[in-house]
């Protein structure tokens, strides 16, 4: 028949339980038993497929990065001479597309991605998924914007990933700041902002350098 929905799988449900109590209480928060009463599943049988927290946290987020992954590498093959907004809002769509779906999952992963960028521990983690695309991105930014050395390339685009997950997190920060003014949760309305903003810090990175910290 159609119509109907498709059963998850067990493991899907562990990562489904894994992804949901992760966003809330971070990595060192969470134990494995918290994650299979979440499921619900049984101990033997989470530990049977991710033997090791670590190893279930990575299978997180490899799980929706691939989606991702394969969204902006699509959307960057699709530009035709773009400039460096075109470039910056192609990489982004992607990700505000999902969230804004109203997908809890979704919403959880930006958390949790946001949390991964803060944390060297998944540093080897994070270069492994979303290292293929981030060279890529490199790249493109150095041909949109060519006065950019690689690296000021690569400071760029790190500084564009801290205000992605920084504002797709919904931290409710935006919200305090403008006393319910503007939302966090809004990931539609805060797209352009990041574009504008990135693009033209990218674009600074290109000038002589300018404040020094440690001047008087």
């Amino acid at each position: 028949m159609t119509g109907r929905t498709q059963k998850k799988t067990k493991r899907e449900i562990i990562l489904d339980a894994a992804e949901a109590l992760f966003a809330v209480h971070g990595f060192d928060g969470v134990s494995m038993r918290m994650i299979a009463e979440r499921g619900p599943v049984g101990l033997g049988l989470l530990t049977h497929h991710f033997p090791a927290k670590d190893q279930l946290f990575a299978a997180v987020l490899e799980r929706r990065a691939d989606i991702i992954n394969t969204a902006r590498l699509a959307a960057l093959d699709a530009l035709d001479k773009p400039d460096l907004e075109a470039l910056l809002a192609a990489f982004l769509r992607p990700y505000v597309e999902r969230i804004a779906e109203g997908d809890e999952g979704w919403r959880s992963y930006a958390r949790l991605h946001a949390m991964m960028t803060q944390d060297a521990r998944w540093t080897p983690v994070a270069a492994a998924i979303f290292g293929g695309v981030a060279e890529e991105m490199i790249a493109r930014i150095q041909v949109v914007e060519p006065r950019l050395t690689p690296d000021l390339a690569a400071r760029g685009y790190v500084l564009l990933l801290g205000g992605m997950v920084s504002m797709f997190a919904d931290t409710r920060l935006l919200d305090r700041l403008t006393h319910g003014r503007l939302s966090s949760s809004d990931v539609v309305a805060s797209f352009d902002p990041i574009v504008r903003f990135a693009a033209a810090g990218i674009r600074a990175l290109a000038e002589p350098a300018g404040t020094d910290p440690h001047a008087a």
